[in-house]
């Protein structure tokens, strides 16, 4: 046996929890930004787009200078590219070297502000600004090429030292992130169950816990008890109780849940999916929800299990065919496509059984019969 081989059986003994070393969540918690900056280091730099940077900036600068911090903003342009890090990366030594990078926005400038963390051997504050994915508390993120196709999965040496949600800024961000939320988080408990099932690896390379099975089992239920009303504090831009479960749902026991537990049929074909023309810009989490439901079909569950499935995702504005996910095409030959790229995501093996293209497009043509039903 290899020396890779033999630490790879080891690992699979070995029990590990990985996690965010504080988070914190609530109204006006963004105040907080100064304070916990000031605990990593003595020079902070914001990442984020424009739009999130006006937003965050004035009120994230003048609490680090509270503590004794001058706050610079680099703005996020595009996609989150080798390249647009790379350049960042010169803007950032262009100044005092920063020791520690606020990470601000969605999914995009989070994996850009981690990427550059990353380069500056930088600690790292993550401050999400709409509960659209279950990136912020990980040590994952994402590099895309110029077709907006993932090139290939990241990783920090540890999980983020901080996230900071001000369910203010969270409750005012646009309905579609928060259904993408949504979508991103429900599949976690049936995604583990098939890693567990199959003695498969966490995202640490280890066996889970018991407590990222707990976790996966409360973000489940929050979600389903939570969402509707969750999604109803909307209208009133005030986080009600039901948003605040809901967010916490979403961004800390999700991210904690996926990279303790791992991932299976749901997040692979987020690597098929974007093959399909109309869908590659579709945001992360509605990608996740479609996989969810097909690998649900792949589970060879009921039809009164795929009716309560297909009518929830409907209930809570997620896509159940590729036509909601914006694909412009839906035939044998884009499902083909789909199909094959899928097959190429790393998670792939993490299910009861070996899976082949033939397998995923049956279930992809079975889905499109039930959500037309």
């Amino acid at each position: 046996m290899s020396a890779a081989m033999d630490m790879a059986a080891g690992m699979a003994a070995i029990r590990v929890f990985g996690a965010v070393h504080r988070y914190y969540q609530g109204p006006g918690a963004l105040g907080l930004v100064g304070q916990v900056a000031a605990s990593l280091g003595r020079q902070p730099l914001l990442v984020a787009d424009q739009i999130v940077g006006e937003l965050v900036f004035e009120t994230a600068s003048a609490a680090c200078r509270r503590h004794g911090l001058e706050l610079r903003w680099l703005p996020v342009r595009g996609q989150v590219t080798r390249a647009a890090v790379q350049t960042l990366l010169a803007a950032a030594r262009a100044g005092p070297a920063p020791d520690i990078v606020l990470a601000a926005g969605g999914g995009k400038g989070v994996d850009t502000g981690k990427a550059l963390a990353r380069e500056l051997g930088a600690r790292l504050l993550v401050l999400p600004t709409a509960a659209s994915n279950d990136g912020p508390c990980s040590k994952a993120f994402v590099y895309y090429d110029d077709a907006h196709c993932m090139e290939s999965v990241q990783f920090l040496p540890r999980n983020p030292d901080a996230v900071l949600v001000d369910t203010d800024v969270l409750v005012r961000a646009p309905r579609a992130l928060l259904v993408s939320g949504i979508g991103d988080a429900l599949c976690k408990l049936y995604e583990g169950a098939q890693v567990r099932g199959c003695g498969g690896l966490n995202l640490f390379g280890s066996a889970g816990t018991i407590a990222a099975q707990q976790l996966s089992t409360a973000c489940e239920r929050v979600i389903r008890e939570d969402a509707a009303e969750g999604l109803d504090a909307l209208q009133g831009a005030r986080p009600t109780p039901a948003f605040e479960r809901l967010t916490e749902a979403l961004v800390l026991l999700s991210g904690l849940a996926f990279e303790n537990s791992g991932l299976s049929i749901a997040h692979s074909l987020t690597r098929g999916l974007p093959q399909a023309a109309g869908t590659e810009t579709t945001l992360h989490g509605l990608h996740v929800g479609y996989g969810l439901l097909v690998q649900f079909v792949l589970e060879e569950r009921s039809a009164a299990f795929m009716a309560g499935q297909i009518a929830f995702h409907r209930s809570v504005g997620l896509a159940v065919n590729l036509a909601g996910l914006g694909a412009r095409e839906v035939s044998a030959r884009s499902i083909g496509q789909i199909a094959r790229a899928t097959m190429r995501s790393p998670h792939i093996g993490h299910f009861q059984r070996p899976l082949s293209v033939a397998d995923l497009e049956t279930a992809m043509h079975r889905l499109e019969a039930l959500a037309a039903a």
